[in-house]
């Protein structure tokens, strides 16, 4: 039969990790990708339809965090990694475990389709070699969270008379010199757009109907994901699947103090009350608060429609006037090239309510098994492009990828169709639940559950030697220090590396654990 072939679209931190791992499980991968570098949103772009970092971008997580399970950022790098620092990282994982041979640059995937006898997926691709169609036995979509920009559609924005763009395209703050300037939303880009602005435009306002739970890199003396421990998570992990609607209020106050700790918030800005931390990734920013405060950014509330000329009315009646509105609204996953394929269920039709977006912005729910799988073609796609919660992507997209190799080697089975889409529907449920009381990012996924099923398909073993099983009574009783250490210390990402299991092992986690643990003491110490 010989080695599956497989295409891996988009040679971002997703598409890395996924070629690395395929390659590992003996798959004959090939990764693609439309620029002409790795790194995705991490190696600056000028062309606007291109999402990516600034070069002033410095990392919301820290390295211990933010890398992969089994290449640690090295020492000499500070905690917060800038963006180019972040491109570099990058580089050298590609250098070390030997990817640039297996990755075709400046070539564009345009469309994915089933072949005529419905046995292999054909790439239609465009680069450097022209126009070409190449057949893969699978297809692994990796095109990252920020692939396309949203717009919500408001009354009279087709007459505003001033530049409207998405934060996507936002590129250079030294084009809105001089000009006053209305940001909408309350994410990360749209603050990262505020505070880049500072100093440029003659004025910034930033335009919210909610609040939003906010952080600096750095808390109570040490980087904000140091108090992230494994322990805590496993507690609340296990007390959301017993009390989900207890486990969410404690949590949400855990890290509503942390942010008043942090920051002293004038309620006239509306940061509080924020979402809960359920259903809205949370914003890091170590100067928009000071901002805020200097009067430099101003808080307005959201938008009702836009006049002729350059006013722009408010939900509270106020009008101001702006020469340019840039809308940091968020992204979308590309589902777009994956052709004549269905995946999504739309929640307007739906007896269960929708999303509730503002502007009436409705979204469909991919229908992806673990956000991952469609369920007809599970054994021949999967989608890297579909999830979100306040943790680093990095080691997320090593361990998706890690299962989804595993997977299609056949060392773990999926449900049948049938169980996949009943399990679906329970999530999509989930969901609109959570929509009941404010509005819902289609991609969140229950962590705790996710988490355990990504471990358990890849087969790590910290599902096992970390839980509270007689396998991980067994794993402290041989090793309680260390255990303590996993459990208590540094949450670290070279732990899905540490344990014998079906993916491969890392001989070197152990130390690299130790060292990221001595590493986080000392620098405590210091500061």
């Amino acid at each position: 039969m010989g080695r599956p072939t497989v295409a891996v679209i988009g040679c971002g931190p997703f598409g890395l990790a996924t070629l690395k791992n395929l390659l590992e499980e003996d798959f004959d991968a090939t990764a693609f990708d439309k620029r002409h570098s790795i790194g995705g949103v991490w190696e600056f772009n000028e062309n606007v339809n291109y999402t990516s970092t600034l070069p002033t971008t410095v990392s919301n997580v820290s390295k211990y965090k933010s890398c992969f399970t089994d290449f640690p950022v090295p020492d000499d790098m500070p905690v917060f990694l800038s963006a180019s620092q972040v491109s570099d990282y990058l580089k050298s994982y590609a250098q070390n475990f030997d990817l640039y041979r297996h990755i075709r640059f400046n070539t564009e995937v345009r469309k994915v389709e089933r072949d005529a006898d419905n046995t292999k997926w054909q790439l239609y691709l465009s680069g450097e070699k022209g126009e070409e169609v190449i057949d893969y036995d699978k297809v692994v979509f990796c095109s990252g969270l920020t692939a396309l920009s949203r717009v919500p559609n408001i009354e009279g924005i087709q007459q505003f008379a001033g530049k409207v763009i998405h934060s996507q395209a936002f590129k250079h703050p030294s084009d809105f010199a001089g000009m006053k300037v209305l940001v909408v939303g309350l994410g990360n880009s749209a603050v990262d757009t505020c505070t880049e602005l500072v100093g440029f435009a003659e004025k910034v306002y930033v335009s919210h109907r909610h609040g939003m739970n906010i952080f600096p890199r750095y808390c109570k003396g040490k980087p904000l994901d140091f108090h992230i421990r494994r322990r805590d998570e496993a507690i609340k992990h296990a007390l959301a699947a017993i009390a989900p609607g207890l486990s969410k209020k404690l949590h949400d106050m855990y890290v509503q103090r942390l942010t008043k700790e942090s920051f002293n918030l004038d309620p006239a800005w509306r940061i509080h009350p924020p979402p809960s931390i359920l259903t809205h990734q949370p914003t890091i920013s170590d100067s928009f608060v000071d901002c805020l405060q200097d009067g430099s950014i101003s808080s307005v509330v959201g938008i009702r429609r836009f006049r002729n000329g350059n006013g722009v009315e408010l939900v509270d009646g106020s009008v101001i006037a702006v020469d340019a509105v840039i809308f940091g609204t968020g992204y979308l996953p590309d589902f777009g090239i994956f052709a004549g394929q269905d995946l999504t269920s739309d929640p307007k039709t739906s007896e269960h309510g929708d999303l509730g977006y503002d502007w009436g912005y409705r979204l469909p729910f991919p229908r992806l098994y673990q956000n991952i799988f469609p369920p007809e073609y599970s054994d021949s796609i999967a989608f890297l492009n579909n999830w979100a919660f306040a943790v680093g992507t990095f080691p997320i997209a090593d361990l998706a990828s890690m299962a989804i190799a595993q997977v299609w080697r056949g060392t773990f089975a999926l449900p049948s169709r049938e169980d996949m889409d009943r399990e679906i529907d329970v999530n999509h449920l989930w969901l609109r639940s959570l929509a009941k009381e404010e509005s819902v990012y289609p991609a969140i996924v229950p962590e705790g559950p996710w988490l355990h099923w990504l471990h358990k398909a890849a087969g790590t073993g910290v599902n096992e030697n970390l839980g509270y099983g007689l396998q991980g009574w067994l794993f402290w009783f041989r090793n309680p220090r260390f255990c303590n250490l996993l459990m208590g210390g540094v949450a670290s990402v070279h732990t899905f590396r540490l344990f014998d299991g079906r993916r491969k092992k890392w001989q070197g986690a152990k130390d690299a654990i130790l060292r990221a643990n001595d590493n986080a003491k000392l620098y405590i110490e210091k500061h």
